[in-house]
């Protein structure tokens, strides 16, 4: 095997130099990795700087828009200030006024207080007055009345009288009268005294209306009582209908009332028919209902039929639905009629709920 010759190993400078060569390659490379790795890091602080960048630019963006944003809500505010400002001027100028106004509503209630006196002087004046009038109306309409009653007075006792005077002269004339002749005048007689005694009564009940004695009472007690005081013909189916009830009454000036009522009832069926005596609950009252068969009354007289002295009838003092409404009213009730079933109804109070009217 050859040997090479080797100038570099043989020529120290050349040794040198190659390991300077060597050595100046090894610090290329170290520092082209350096500038590398620089280069990597520039690259990185560069993207971390834009990121900055970009960040601060959002924020910067975010600032102003707050600085917008705040900008227009202290123009609002500023606006809205003015506007303040301008109710407060306008608020103040209406207190002012308000208390003008209050000043002059005071005076002005002053005058209104002043002047309801004036008006409660004038009221008790004049209530006086119209009471003073209002009785010299009841006087003069009671004057009308006593002179309508003394008229209708002897009208009514007229007849009766011409006939007690008419028997009583033949009885006192004609000594040897047959006994049967006398009883028939006798009888006339007392026929006539039994109609002047009942148009006299009624004017009396009427004119001079006395205190009740109310006591419980049961209705059909009442009821019975007057049936057994009239005469109930054959013809006339009477018939008492619903519970018993009581009531806080004056059971004589009731009983009055209700014959009074089947009087009218059976009258105006002309003793023929039925007459019913409904006794109803009705809310707050106890309602006793007289029915009866018969046409009942035209409309046209339903308004007056509770008139003192109106009549259909030929006779009589047209007092007596007069007197059961009065004495009705005065238990504190109500006595109404309808048509088609006629029909009277007397209204009387619960035992509870019963309040009487003073008279």
């Amino acid at each position: 095997m050859m040997l090479v010759d080797n100038p570099v190993e043989r020529d120290p400078v050349l040794r040198d130099l190659t390991e300077i060569s060597v050595n100046a390659l090894k610090d290329l490379e170290l520092a082209r990795k350096e500038l590398k790795e620089n280069d990597l890091q520039m690259q990185e602080m560069n993207k971390l700087a834009n990121e900055r960048v970009n960040e601060m630019s959002r924020v910067n963006q975010q600032l102003q828009d707050k600085i917008s944003f705040v900008e227009n809500m202290t123009k609002s505010m500023q606006e809205k200030n003015e506007h303040l400002e301008k109710e407060l001027k306008i608020t103040e100028t209406e207190k002012i006024n308000y208390s003008k106004l209050n000043a002059l509503l005071k005076e002005d209630l002053s005058k209104v207080i002043k002047k309801e006196k004036e008006l409660s002087i004038k009221q008790i004046f004049l209530e006086k007055k119209v009471k003073e009038q209002a009785e010299n109306l009841l006087k003069g309409e009671k004057m009308s009345i006593i002179g309508t009653f003394t008229s209708r007075l002897a009208h009514d006792i007229r007849n009766p009288l011409s006939k007690l005077k008419m028997s009583h002269d033949i009885l006192c004339n004609s000594p040897n009268m047959p006994v049967l002749d006398k009883i028939k005048h006798q009888q006339r007689i007392e026929s006539a005294i039994s109609n002047m005694t009942h148009i006299i009564e009624d004017v009396l009940e009427f004119v001079r209306m006395s205190e009740l004695d109310m006591k419980e009472t049961p209705i059909k007690t009442i009821i019975k009582s007057s049936m057994e005081s009239i005469t109930v013909p054959s013809s006339v189916k009477l018939e008492i209908k619903g519970d018993d009830r009581a009531a806080l009454c004056d059971s004589r000036k009731l009983e009055a009332v209700f014959v009074n009522l089947l009087t009218n009832a059976i009258e105006a069926i002309r003793g023929k028919g039925y007459v019913a005596i409904k006794i109803m609950d009705n809310g707050n009252n106890i309602e006793i209902c007289f029915e009866d068969s018969g046409a009942g009354v035209i409309p046209s007289l339903q308004g007056k039929i509770f008139e003192p002295m109106f009549t259909t009838k030929q006779h009589g003092t047209g007092l007596g639905l007069a007197i059961c409404k009065m004495i009705v009213e005065q238990h504190g009730g109500k006595l109404l009629y309808k048509n088609t079933p006629s029909a009277f109804s007397v209204l009387l109070p619960k035992i509870n709920n019963h309040k009487m009217v003073a008279r």
